[in-house]
């Protein structure tokens, strides 16, 4: 495709909406502009869509010469608000409720009567917007992002009837994303979600995703297709890297947590090793710092059981890399059982931070992969409890960050947004040449 290209971005998070969420698709759709495409953006009117955070700043971050088109549906999370007294719990129900019964009937309502998620609502009119964006300013490559998995299906639609090259971009899996268990599917409704996600594995001319366990999951459903067709865009680094942070031995090592935390994270072994190391003579103290949402029940059984635990509560968006910035440390965990293809997001605001990354985690997992590949922080193995306090130690001594800027920036240049950016456009060029 020598022309510039015509992209129809499909995603249901976008500004005014906030967190990790929105940030994939605004940050590359503004590179995209940058690079001299023609970018739309079909999503939601603010009204009609239920978002974890609103960050309205983000709205001015937009690029101008990205054309956003908006629609209005029927919001079901408004009638569940208003007949459940307890918000829709985060992450598509996939928190512990500690048994609400109201939460876990409105939990299997929602996994049997909206297939595949309550979000589809505005399926139907963003078919019909979508067919009138492709027609008006001749678009050539269609994108749709999810979760919510749904849009995935406003795609198959749009695809079938037009001429548009489709990439399905996935950042989470579908189903078997590490909650899925916990949703009380139906033998029926387990099926036909299947069904549903190999359909549009099967009809997309590209999938891309943001992760190579990812990319292997998801290939892995339609073998039959070739590996080519499947790309690992991770999410990755917006603006410059900051520059690393002279160590002040005088004071306690600062380990920082920025995001939400609940107990299917498990992070309980690596805190009984620096509580083992506090509680050692001579060593510099070890304080753990939280910002971001915590269960009060969770919090109060840490707080009991760890006192060098300080939790701040959620911080703006604006706040958070001065938070990273000023730690010595980063913790960083995912859910204990989870496919080594999940990458927090957070993983990219701490890898421009400059700051050691402490990951707890396997081997195996692809965050392990990068960690290595960027000299950027130390794994602390699940199935190696034993090494953590040697490795706590080795890191409170440490003098300073490994790596000058120079290498930083060199080993970090494939997370870059805008490398990343370039690397997509390669893909859409792809199809068009076959």
């Amino acid at each position: 495709m020598k022309k510039s290209p015509k992209i129809l971005i499909i995603t249901y998070y976008w500004p005014p909406a906030g967190g990790i969420a929105v940030k994939r698709w605004l940050s590359l759709s503004n590179q995209f502009a940058g690079l001299n495409a023609e970018v739309h953006v079909l999503t939601l009117e603010k009204e009609s869509a239920e978002y974890h955070s609103i960050d309205a700043g983000l709205l001015d971050s937009v690029d101008s010469r990205i054309s956003v088109h908006r629609i209005r549906a029927w919001n079901p999370f408004q009638l569940t608000k208003k007949l459940f007294k307890k918000h829709i719990p985060p992450q598509g129900f996939s928190l512990n409720t500690e048994g609400q019964k109201g939460v876990n009937l409105l939990t299997r309502l929602r996994s049997n009567l909206f297939i595949p998620d309550p979000r589809k609502t505005w399926n139907n009119q963003a078919v019909k917007k979508a067919l009138e964006i492709v027609d008006s300013y001749g678009i050539d490559t269609m994108i749709t992002t999810s979760p919510p998995h749904s849009v995935q299906l406003i795609g198959k639609r749009v695809a079938h009837k037009s001429n548009v090259k489709w990439v399905a971009d996935f950042r989470d899996p579908w189903t078997d994303i590490f909650y899925y268990e916990q949703l009380g599917h139906s033998l029926v409704s387990r099926n036909i979600d299947r069904r549903l996600e190999r359909c549009v594995l099967d009809k997309a001319n590209a999938v891309t995703t943001v992760s190579w366990g990812f990319q292997s999951l998801l290939h892995g459903k339609v073998s039959h297709r070739n590996l080519e067709d499947f790309h690992v865009i991770p999410n990755g680094i917006d603006g410059n890297i900051s520059s690393p942070k002279a160590p002040d031995l005088e004071q306690a090592f600062r380990v920082v947590y920025t995001g939400m935390l609940t107990d299917i994270y498990e992070i309980e072994p690596f805190l009984e090793s620096a509580a083992s190391h506090n509680a050692s003579p001579g060593v510099r103290l070890i304080q753990f710092d939280f910002y971001g949402s915590v269960p009060p029940h969770y919090q109060q059984r840490l707080e009991r059981t760890f006192s060098f635990l300080r939790f701040h509560g959620n911080r703006s968006m604006e706040e958070i890399p001065g938070i990273q910035q000023a730690a010595d440390g980063l913790f960083l965990a995912g859910p204990k059982q989870y496919n080594s293809g999940h990458i927090p997001g957070k993983l990219f605001e701490y890898l421009s931070a400059s700051r050691s990354i402490f990951y707890l985690g396997e081997e195996e997992s692809d965050v392990h992969r990068i960690l290595h590949e960027t000299d950027a922080g130390r794994l602390f193995n699940r199935k190696d409890v034993e090494s953590f306090p040697a490795i706590l130690r080795e890191e409170v001594k440490r003098m300073g960050f490994n790596l000058d800027e120079e290498d930083r920036e060199q080993k970090l240049s494939s997370y870059f947004r805008s490398n990343q950016a370039k690397d997509y456009l390669r893909i859409v060029q792809g199809l068009h040449s076959k």
